[in-house]
């Protein structure tokens, strides 16, 4: 089992995560596999993938297309099981449709994405 982090700190997220399952495609610079976004901040995402993480090579990630979001480029930071975390490398580029889809998928009371 593939278990890696990049950071020794437990949690350095700066955006509130929200639950969402949507089909997304991860693309790579030699291939391109459909996964399922299971949550999404301003920051990253956590991507679902129809095999196990040992299957893919993700130090040729390269983004990730979000239907009504957009394109971002992104980069790995761990993977289990089937999961990946990627972080959004240019995640002004999306902010607005971003903060717009987030704002549609009525977050919990008194959580809000952040910046604008």
């Amino acid at each position: 089992m593939q278990t890696l982090a990049r950071h020794p700190h437990t949690d350095r997220r700066q955006h509130p995560r929200f639950p969402v399952d949507l089909i997304c495609q991860v693309n790579f610079s030699d291939r391109m596999a459909h996964g399922r976004l299971r949550d999404l901040s301003l920051g990253g995402a956590r991507v679902e993938m129809p095999l196990h993480v040992a299957a893919y090579a993700f130090d040729r990630l390269t983004s990730l297309h979000m239907r009504n979001i957009g394109l971002v480029r992104v980069r790995w930071r761990w993977s289990r099981d089937h999961l990946v975390g990627v972080e959004f490398l240019s995640p002004d580029a999306i902010r607005q449709a971003l903060s717009r889809f987030l704002a549609e998928q009525a977050p919990p009371e008194g959580i809000r994405p952040t910046g604008g």
